[in-house]
């Protein structure tokens, strides 16, 4: 019995040494993949399909790298996020929110902070080594020129560097070093990948295609100029990958960030044209690996509500620094432009103080402002102005309501001139079926009562349809760090005292042009002649929207 027990008990030591080796040689059999997002701005957001479609096949993601953008869209789908959840953030998220343009600049256009700490709340301030999913973002230390593969202390801030375009957003700092954009040495950092022990390493090249670039275009020039330095780096990198996939994305497309369906879908078109060359990668470490589609859960939608209002909480919280601003804007009542300055933020907080002129002969002239407002609450502006042709200063107001679907609320009283007071409600594109969209602006003002004048005769009420009809459709044209899309404009405007119908039609036929400042900040520029029922023709220049 004693030879037998000890029998039976070597043979028990055996298979629980024997057990786990075969556990293990079987998990080394499975190669290991990495993933590798590369730069590309607006373009990144294709990541996102592509993800989606490594997932419906089956392809593990097991590691993974980014740069710039794709540094964005793999910290978070490394942190957890699913495929649906990025989306949901990219496509709702106004991202104009998260950036500050402080003047006199420091270091970069655009002040990052806002992202970082947006990501950090979203990410709930893990650190590399806390994440899910191995995960390195690449960035250039520009002390030595080199590309640093960060994985160490917040992820938000690694991410904040990684994507941090020279002259667009400050340096960040780390450690005492200050770091930028990976992208300008290391576009597609497959490299990273293989020095992580990845077996098959899928790289993701967000790639322009110039063959309709336009060689007397001096930004096009500089792009290709570019891309031609930054091309070497990015051919040594990716020879180090098994599989590099190329998104069909256009020249122009860096700033669109209002195209985040269209770069998902190219993304996720470019998965399943290059899926059989991944697999067959994977095939050739492990001919009998079995591909089984999933599904990384993330959050729900409530859920991701949750954390992503926080995160914007987080970012309005923000003390912003002292700034000087310009300022450019149009008088409700007169329409006529105003231009100048104010100060605002750091111990003004949210308010603003300043100076403007107005340029019009009778109800323009100097004018000094005080401002307040926020995204989501609208703006208030008071002023005092002293024009040339009135012996006392005009003291005013103007209401902004905050932007609801499109539909834009204002308000404004002037204590002198024809026009007291007016409200209006406006929807510029209350049916948009491009490339003509229809909008209707209705209005009631209050004229500024006369002795001889019946209270009730003061009161008028306007409406005006518009059409703006954009020829080359949905196309942005990029000029420097604006994307322009022009429109020909057509507004019918017919007013009438609300006692009586006594139409007063004036028709305005222009052209003009939707921008978005670095893909982001919108605004509306117009330029148009308005001839009215008594034959008097005058010029109409807008601005309408810009707020940074």
């Amino acid at each position: 019995m004693t030879y037998k027990r000890r029998l039976w008990s070597s043979l028990l030591v055996v298979c629980l040494v024997l057990i786990p080796l075969s556990v293990a040689s079987a998990r080394q059999e499975r190669p290991t993949v990495a993933l590798v997002l590369g730069g590309g701005a607006a373009r990144g957001f294709s990541h996102i399909g592509l993800i989606q479609a490594l997932e419906e096949n089956g392809i593990p993601i097991d590691m993974i790298v980014g740069t710039s953008m794709g540094s964005i869209v793999a910290g978070l789908y490394a942190g957890g996020y699913s495929v649906e959840n990025i989306a949901e953030v990219a496509v709702h998220l106004d991202a104009s929110k998260l950036l500050d343009i402080p003047i006199p600049l420091t270091g970069g256009v655009v002040d990052s902070t806002g992202i970082q700490v947006f990501l950090d709340e979203l990410l709930g301030g893990r650190t590399y080594d806390e994440m899910p999913i191995p995960f390195k973002s690449v960035m250039v230390d520009l002390g030595t020129a080199r590309d640093v593969a960060f994985s160490e202390g917040k992820v938000s801030i690694g991410i904040q560097a990684s994507m941090s375009i020279p002259g667009v957003f400050p340096p960040v700092e780390i450690n005492g070093r200050y770091y930028v954009d990976g992208g300008l040495t290391n576009q597609v950092p497959a490299n990273v990948a293989a020095a992580m022990g990845a077996d098959v390493i899928i790289a993701v090249s967000l790639e322009k295609d110039y063959s309709n670039a336009d060689y007397r275009n001096i930004i096009d020039n500089l792009r290709m100029s570019l891309a031609a330095m930054m091309g070497g780096y990015t051919q040594i990198n990716t020879s180090m990958a098994d599989v590099v996939i190329v998104p069909k994305v256009g020249l122009d497309s860096s700033w669109e960030f209002q195209k985040v369906a269209y770069f998902i879908e190219q993304g996720y078109e470019a998965g399943l044209e290059y899926m059989d060359q991944i697999k067959a990668a994977i095939l050739a470490k492990e001919p009998g690996f079995t591909f089984h589609p999933y599904r990384q859960q993330g959050y729900t939608r409530d859920e991701l509500k949750e954390i992503v209002g926080r995160a914007e909480q987080r970012v309005e919280r923000l003390p912003k620094r002292f700034t000087f601003k310009p300022e450019f804007q149009f008088d409700r009542l007169y329409n006529f432009p105003k231009l100048g300055f104010k100060f605002t933020h750091g111990p003004l907080s949210w308010f603003g103080i300043g100076y403007r002129y107005g340029m019009d002969p009778e109800d323009g002239g100097h004018e000094v402002f005080v401002d307040w407002g926020k995204h989501n609450w609208g703006s208030v502006d008071l002023f005092v102005r002293k024009s040339p042709q009135k012996e006392q200063p005009t003291f005013g107001f103007y209401v902004q309501g905050p932007e609801l679907k499109q539909l834009s609320l204002e308000a404004a009283y002037a204590s002198q001139g024809e026009k007291a007071w007016q409200v209006s409600a406006s929807n510029p594109k209350l049916w948009d079926h491009s490339p003509v969209v229809a909008g209707l602006s209705l209005r009631v003002t209050g004229l500024r009562q006369q002795e001889d004048v019946p209270l009730k005769d003061t009161l008028l009420m306007a409406a005006a349809p518009q059409v703006q009809v954009f020829p080359w459709g949905e196309e942005h044209f990029p000029v420097t760090v604006v994307l322009a899309r022009p429109y020909v404009l057509g507004r019918l405007t017919l007013e009438s005292p609300v006692t009586k119908l006594d139409v007063r039609p004036s028709l305005t036929v222009g052209i003009g042009s939707e921008l978005h400042f670095f893909g982001l900040y919108p605004a509306d520029l117009s330029l148009g002649v308005e001839v009215s029922s008594t034959a008097e023709t005058r010029v109409n220049f807008r601005l309408t929207g810009l707020r940074f």
